[in-house]
């Protein structure tokens, strides 16, 4: 989107990319999302191994802020509303199954429905305008419609799905 850093299409690429390489070992079967299901139903790829089959939102690792030189590996940024005004999101409004967040060495799958339960339990009602802020708390950038919250992956970790190593 236009608000977008200018690197950060080319990393949810490669976090795709990488993704599918991975599941491939890992004996799944890609299909990759076609048309607007990427947009408007939040879901990347649709992954089978014989009887299962999930439909995957891959999140690729983040910055903490939009100046930081370096992506890292201790805070998930979690969407509870999109940039679009009807859009409430990959987490709230996502038909995934699984979001499989990009870590270092792995991808973390958990299921979309118990991370939507732990945002639930952890993240406060209270609403902040830096991203400084927003460890547990609502974050809303100016003059956007996107609300964020960070969540560390030591408690997003206790309810993996699976891990997958790269």
């Amino acid at each position: 989107n236009r608000y977008d850093a200018i690197d950060s299409l080319e990393l949810g690429q490669a976090s795709e990319n990488s993704f599918e390489r991975v599941a491939g070992v890992h004996g799944w079967s890609v299909q990759p999302a076609r048309g607007r299901h990427n947009i408007d139903e939040h879901w990347d790829y649709d992954i089978s191994n014989g009887a299962q089959r999930f439909k995957v939102d891959v999140k690729a690792m983040k910055r903490l802020h939009r100046g930081d030189a370096r992506v890292q590996d201790e805070w998930a940024w979690i969407e509870l509303h999109g940039v679009r005004e009807y859009d409430r999101g990959w987490l709230l409004d996502g038909k995934a199954e699984l979001i499989a967040f990009e870590r270092q060495r792995s991808f973390l799958l958990v299921e979309r429905l118990k991370l939507i339960e732990l945002v639930k339990r952890v993240v406060q009602r209270t609403y902040v305008s830096s991203p400084n802020d927003a460890q547990y708390k609502v974050y809303r950038r100016r003059g956007r419609n996107d609300k964020l919250t960070l969540v560390e992956f030591k408690i997003i970790e206790r309810m993996k799905w699976q891990l997958w190593l790269k």
